[in-house]
């Protein structure tokens, strides 16, 4: 089993269930170091910058289900797996991490505006979060 932070379309429940069926929520977790974008491709990434933080939520996944995770975000969208550090209550957790290469700021696509405020509002991140970094590319936000 390993962990994987979702900042995307992956904080919506019913898409990881159905792409990853044997998943299991840890939680919310911070990411240090790096700003919330959507970038000109339409979709959710992470940039790094050192005074920003990006909140997300941390799943454990199995073999199975990271295979599923590759097609999607390598073969579809064009990721690179990274791992990162993730802040978790009180401890520290090496995640596994999709991050584009494209670091252009755009506007979401509609279909992909849908599914985000869905996980947007399933993982119940902090309203001023999403206020200070999300507001800006996608709004009403839940």
């Amino acid at each position: 089993m390993k962990l994987y932070f979702a900042y995307g379309s992956n904080l919506w429940r019913k898409q990881m269930e159905d792409r990853c069926p044997q998943h299991r929520v840890i939680g919310n977790g911070i990411l240090k170091g790096y700003r919330w974008i959507i970038t000109s491709k339409g979709y959710a990434n992470i940039i790094q910058s050192e005074t920003d933080e990006v909140y997300g939520v941390i799943y454990e996944i199995s073999e199975s289900d990271e295979h599923t995770l590759d097609y999607w975000e390598i073969e579809k969208a064009g990721y690179r797996k990274e791992t990162v550090e993730v802040e978790f209550e009180e401890q520290t957790l090496k995640c596994l991490v999709y991050v584009d290469s494209n670091e252009e700021e755009g506007q979401p696509k509609k279909e992909y505006m849908e599914r985000i405020m869905k996980g947007l509002s399933d993982s119940n991140l902090p309203k001023e979060y999403m206020d200070r970094y999300i507001r800006k590319f996608i709004s009403p936000i839940g």
